[in-house]
């Protein structure tokens, strides 16, 4: 796959597309942020993006502008891409932020290519008991910690829930399920740019290791196809296994963006 600057451009606003959606957005001077007032303590749903500022007066009245619009929380967030100025980065160091783990971005420029496992049922989630069962879904994915680097209260992942409601139709989430048993969840999206995406992908503990996963993310790459998309997207925290399923799959490596954080408390 040929790398270039129009491909990175292209994941980076896919990205922010999927993160945005459902949310309110607020066009800064230097930046773009999204909110959710409802779920103030959500850090996926209150977050920085799209950050220009370069010039220290730029980056001051940013700061100034965020102290407004964040008032709600008491943390600041922000997603960094490889677009972001690397004066910026640096500037969110000396102001003592922490770097989250980040993610490889990774694209596949195929359809689906495996064929689904026979006794895996996949479905979509449209009505309230299949958002109740998602949410069970997500309690568990939480309780482990490893997509969320580290346990969420059952709080949180309520609000988190709240939001991945608040993106559909735009981005429709399936329940997998083996044996008459919910196992495995995940989300396809196509952002405004036509490209697709696969996100928040979880199997039970006990039941990795069979296929599931990769079912979920063929059936979200058809659904995606089908609305038209013709390259998908797919991320994961550079130190976890599955980035090594995803380039089985055919993803191969894009770009890496970061995150940054820092409790205002």
């Amino acid at each position: 796959m040929h790398m270039d600057v129009n491909l990175i451009t292209r994941v980076c606003d896919t990205y922010a597309y999927h993160g945005q959606l459902g949310l309110d957005r607020l066009g800064l001077s230097h930046c773009s942020a999204v909110v959710d007032y409802d779920n103030p303590n959500v850090w996926s749903s209150n977050k920085v993006y799209a950050v220009a500022a370069s010039l220290p007066q730029q980056v001051e009245k940013l700061f100034r502008e965020l102290d407004e619009v964040f008032q709600h929380t008491n943390y600041l967030h922000f997603m960094m891409d490889p677009r972001t100025p690397n004066s910026f980065a640096a500037e969110l160091v000396i102001r003592d932020f922490v770097e989250l783990q980040a993610t490889l971005q990774m694209v596949r420029v195929s359809p689906a290519k495996l064929s689904l496992r026979q006794d895996l049922e996949i479905v979509p989630v449209l009505r309230q008991a299949e958002w109740d069962l998602l949410l069970q879904l997500v309690f568990s994915d939480h309780a482990e910690g490893a997509r969320t680097q580290g346990a969420l209260s059952t709080a949180v992942s309520t609000g988190i829930v709240s939001g991945y409601k608040a993106k559909a139709p735009s981005c429709q989430f399936f329940l997998g399920y083996h044996d008459a048993q919910a196992v495995a969840y995940g989300s396809g999206t196509v952002s405004d740019n036509g490209m697709g995406m696969v996100e928040d992908l979880f199997t039970l503990p006990a039941h990795r290791g069979q296929g599931i996963a990769s079912s979920i993310i063929e059936h979200c790459i058809a659904y995606c196809s089908n609305l038209g998309a013709k390259d998908f997207l797919i991320g994961s925290h550079v130190s976890e296994a599955p980035k090594k399923l995803y380039h089985r799959l055919g993803f191969q490596p894009v770009c890496v963006t970061r995150e940054y954080f820092r409790d205002c408390k």
